[in-house]
């Protein structure tokens, strides 16, 4: 069988991206791109005959652009290992919440693009402002991203690497907090002076998780491999969420006529904030319900849902948790 969908997987946990794995067979070519901070086992690094493990493996911070070079990375081995009508980015603690056969035929529609296009309101008076001023002042933080550049690929730098930053440097946690509010603060004066204006007249946003036909990664690859664009989402807060959407946004002719119907993942926000992030049987079997394009879910932890990682470790995982949809 010759696969005409690539999942591209970032990952960067072993256990769970198992599960991924085990859900999706030789109709899929997967490849994955493993966090370089994550240290594998030689068991680990076994995956199955339709998947692969790219190489080299970057240290990927969340927010930052790392994140977009592991993304760029993982089109980069899909388009050269064949030349894929589909390209589905999701994360390797997401499952599928359709059959795969109808996984298949949603993702081989050439007539939809899965992704999020949302305009970002455009309001140059945020420039320097602090980040919760400008984030009340709008609803959100996507405009403040605009005019306020940081770098977030350190772990001096990137606030969700406290507790390792702070290991790694070999100080408590307040002095860490200390240590990164100097430099971030130097940091920001650099790039305030030094980052160019966004190379495009509008700014958009979306869900990190998109499913993209071959026609429009193949405009999409060459564009975010222009110097002035990357080195403009290299320098702004989650560039993932805006890289994409705003080089696609702006060029809607690639687009043709093909409809733009949203990301096909589904994240429980909700959960998450109530710190119980891992999603169990029922969740996955009722994620496709939440919106119509909707075809992957996260996040599996299957030392969280022992029935849920049982059930896909026998095969049973469309039968027992997605109750045999197939109509």
């Amino acid at each position: 069988m010759t696969a005409r969908i690539a999942v591209l997987v970032l990952a960067h946990q072993a256990v769970p991206l198992q599960g991924l794995l085990r859900c999706l067979d030789d109709r899929f070519r997967i490849f994955i791109h493993m966090d370089a901070k994550t240290e594998l086992g030689a068991g680990q690094k076994r995956v199955p005959g339709h998947a692969s493990l790219i190489a080299p493996r970057l240290p990927v911070f969340w927010g930052g652009w790392s994140m977009v070079q592991a993304t760029l990375a993982l089109i980069d081995a899909a388009r050269a290992a064949a030349d894929f009508r589909r390209y589905a980015l999701v994360s390797g603690d997401s499952l599928p919440v359709l059959p795969q056969d109808r996984l298949e035929a949603a993702l081989l529609d050439e007539e939809r693009e899965f992704i999020d296009l949302e305009e970002v309101p455009d309001d140059p008076s945020l420039a320097g402002l602090d980040e919760t001023a400008g984030t009340a002042r709008h609803g959100n933080v996507q405009p403040w991203r605009r005019y306020n550049p940081v770098y977030w690929d350190h772990r001096l730098l990137n606030p969700f690497q406290r507790e390792a930053a702070a290991q790694h440097y070999g100080v408590t946690q307040d002095q860490m907090d200390w240590l990164r509010g100097d430099a971030a603060r130097l940091v920001r004066d650099l790039l305030a002076e030094r980052h160019p204006p966004c190379p495009y007249p509008s700014f958009w946003h979306g869900a990190q998780w998109w499913a993209l036909t071959g026609h429009t990664i193949a405009h999409l690859r060459p564009e975010l491999a222009r110097p002035d664009v990357q080195r403009w989402f290299s320098a702004i807060q989650v560039p993932d969420e805006h890289a994409f959407h705003t080089a696609l946004a702006n060029n809607h002719q690639w687009l043709a006529n093909r409809r733009v119907v949203g990301s096909p993942m589904w994240t429980d926000h909700a959960k998450r904030a109530q710190g119980t992030p891992s999603l169990d049987a029922e969740d996955f079997r009722t994620a496709a319900a939440r919106h119509p394009q909707i075809l992957f879910a996260r996040k599996f932890n299957p030392a969280d849902t022992p029935a849920l990682a049982a059930a896909i470790a026998t095969g049973h995982y469309e039968r027992d948790v997605l109750g045999g949809m197939s109509g």
